[in-house]
């Protein structure tokens, strides 16, 4: 039989809710419920059921979480009967037994767990029918836990480190790749040879606390999945050196999914660990209230992938980028051996490549995408890409258009040159890399090319900025669920530190971006490994070292801590995360601004001059403990709360 939702009603299962109620909150009989119901939602709730209100796939479902349990209510509404010997169900990764939770006269899952640690719990179905028929996986993830990295997380929480996975923290050297054997050999420059860097290193120093000490919640990491093994052309076509794949973005498993291994034994880049290693860094991220988001490429392939030999009539003939990003953008490879895929002329390659993000989200608990340079692929793949997202992994979000829930799968993408703005739609991304916060930053705080007055006229209109519509290239971007991406520095950019020092300056120039950074409201603040340190180098691949955790100069550590500070200052302080920014003072060189949230307020000072004298309201101290007593000291910056 046929179990739609109206099939449900007539197996016991009440579909209607009490008015302004949500999936958690739903009445067993509304017409029970009474007035208060009817006005509120506040209805008594039994602890181990709800009622599946909504359709996901093949099934109608339910969830509901509490401080310490979850539930989760999944109907079966497809044709015929669910087989559970062929099917596979599990839990934050690993195998799950669903078997005496499942009621087969309803074809249902009820699962209730109590007294579970505050993280994040995610049910995965991926069941057959009894025709031995897959059926499209069900995702369900939750929350559990009190608090701004637990079930009240927004995306205007997030905390945001960048970690360039081989070049962080080498934690099992066993995996390491030989970078004297074979092509690789022909990589002669060490910058440019892998490291050993891994996810065993990223689990450690989640164990250690070295994110949670900077009040970093959410974690950049490279693309897990396997990369060549071999030595790699430059994008410049003049140019002879040879590159290793260190930095992930040349694929070979991309189209990977649970029912196509595309003939691979692994789809995880073996030099970074181990699938079951790339899950317990998630998990281990998750229990501590962090969340994930890998690098997503999907523009293009390596010549080596599995899907370039299947179906290269999926991709454009070989078009070179270099010196022509813009009037190549969609087709152009970026190197020899890095096929582009026409999504636009091939839909079913949209559709393989929608179906491998769903798998790399579902099989590992991801937290969201930074997507890879989204504006050299055709719209109808990011489009597709949101769809799917919104219907297949946001199961248990209720408004996709905002941000605001703890489950709403975050994509921030990478679209340089002017493109910023184009994909930050409701059908496309939540967000973007800011680049003219980068340049604005950089010029004001590192090179001092421009003064702090015009940072000031740039930075406040520019926190709502991408809430309202705009035309940008032919199309509309900007919308009210927008949350962009603040940076100061990454992989592409000469070092923060560097760009400082070249212009006269020194690390004080450093900790005043990252101050800066660290108290700018709305979006997200993106901290580039080594810039809280303040690690130095040109462009690439010197802007790529490896993260060094001892051995510090007195400098460094001064910087360190300047971070740690700024970033656990904005962690305590919800202004400081979803605030309103507000001039108090502004000069040419010496800033400071108010930032208030409901009853929460900071203030900040920024200070390119002379020493200069103001005090905050009575009440208030520096938290950065650079200022007191009325005097805001020479390139320093201070953060003033209420202890």
């Amino acid at each position: 039989m046929n179990r739609s939702l109206a099939a449900l009603t007539a197996l016991g299962f009440s579909l209607a809710g009490c008015p302004g109620s949500q999936s958690i909150d739903l009445c067993d009989d509304p017409a029970t419920c009474g007035e208060t119901c009817a006005t509120t939602g506040d209805c008594p709730q039994p602890t181990d059921t709800c009622t599946p209100d909504r359709a996901v796939g093949d099934f109608a479902i339910c969830t509901r979480t509490t401080n310490d349990s979850y539930l989760v209510v999944a109907a079966y509404t497809g044709a015929g009967t669910l087989d559970l010997a062929t099917s596979d169900v599990r839990l934050n990764g690993a195998p799950f037994d669903a078997a005496s939770a499942f009621d087969a006269a309803t074809q249902t899952f009820t699962i209730h767990t109590t007294s579970v640690q505050p993280s994040k719990y995610s049910l995965l179905f991926r069941m057959r029918d009894a025709a031995g028929a897959d059926l499209r996986p069900l995702f369900v993830p939750m929350w559990v836990g009190a608090g701004a990295n637990y079930a009240g997380f927004t995306w205007n929480d997030a905390i945001l480190y960048q970690i360039f996975t081989d070049r962080f923290f080498d934690g099992d050297a066993s995996n390491n790749l030989n970078n004297s054997v074979g092509d690789l050999a022909r990589v002669t420059d060490r910058r440019s040879q892998w490291q050993g860097g891994d996810f065993a290193g990223i689990t450690k120093k989640l164990r250690e606390g070295y994110f949670e000490a900077m009040g970093v919640n959410t974690l950049w990491i490279s693309s897990p999945i396997l990369n060549s093994h071999n030595s790699q052309p430059s994008v410049s076509l003049a140019e002879t050196t040879r590159f290793g794949s260190y930095h992930a973005y040349h694929p070979r498993a991309t189209g990977y999914t649970h029912l196509d291994h595309l003939g691979l034994a692994t789809p995880i880049e073996p030099a970074f660990g181990t699938a079951a290693e790339l899950h317990e860094l998630i998990n281990e991220a998750h229990s501590r209230g962090i969340r994930i988001i890998p690098d997503f490429v999907a523009n293009h392939v390596h010549r080596e992938a599995a899907l370039f030999a299947q179906h290269p009539e999926w991709f454009f003939p070989y078009n070179a980028c270099d010196n022509r990003w813009d009037v190549a953008r969609l087709g152009c490879w970026f190197t020899t051996d890095m096929p582009d895929l026409d999504y636009g002329g091939h839909p079913e390659a949209v559709a393989k490549v929608v179906d491998h993000a769903l798998w790399m989200i579902e099989e590992f608990n991801f937290d969201g995408f930074r997507a890879d340079a989204l504006k050299h692929m055709d719209d109808a793949f990011v489009r597709a890409l949101k769809r799917a997202v919104v219907d297949e992994i946001e199961t248990t979000v209720h408004d996709h258009d905002q941000s605001i829930e703890p489950t709403v799968f975050y994509m921030v993408g990478e679209s340089l040159g002017g493109w910023a703005r184009y994909h930050v739609r409701k059908d496309m991304v939540q967000g973007q890399v800011d680049e003219e916060y980068y340049n604005k930053t950089k010029a004001a705080l590192l090179t001092f090319d421009i003064s702090v007055r015009q940072l000031a006229d740039f930075a406040i209109p520019n926190d709502t900025a991408y809430l309202t519509p705009r035309d940008n290239n032919g199309g509309q971007g900007g919308y009210p669920g927008a949350i962009m991406g603040n940076f100061f520095g990454n992989h592409d950019q000469v070092r923060a530190l560097t760009e400082a020092i070249q212009r006269g300056g020194g690390p004080e120039r450093l900790r005043l971006a990252q101050t800066f950074l660290m108290t700018s409201p709305k979006n997200i603040p993106m901290l580039y490994q080594g810039d809280d340190i303040g690690t130095e180098g040109s462009t690439d691949p010197d802007n790529r070292k490896m993260q060094r955790f001892t051995g510090l100069t007195a400098a460094e550590q001064k910087s360190l801590s300047n971070l740690q500070k700024a970033g656990t200052l904005r962690a305590q302080h919800v202004a400081l995360r979803r605030g309103t920014r507000s001039n108090v003072v502004v000069e040419d060189y010496f800033w400071v601004y108010k930032v208030t949230f409901e009853a929460d307020e900071v203030y900040v000072a920024i200070n390119r001059d002379n020493t200069k004298s103001w005090s905050p309201p009575a009440g208030f101290v520096d938290g950065l403990g650079n200022c007191a007593g009325g005097s805001v000291p020479i390139l320093t910056a201070c953060i003033f709360v209420r202890p």
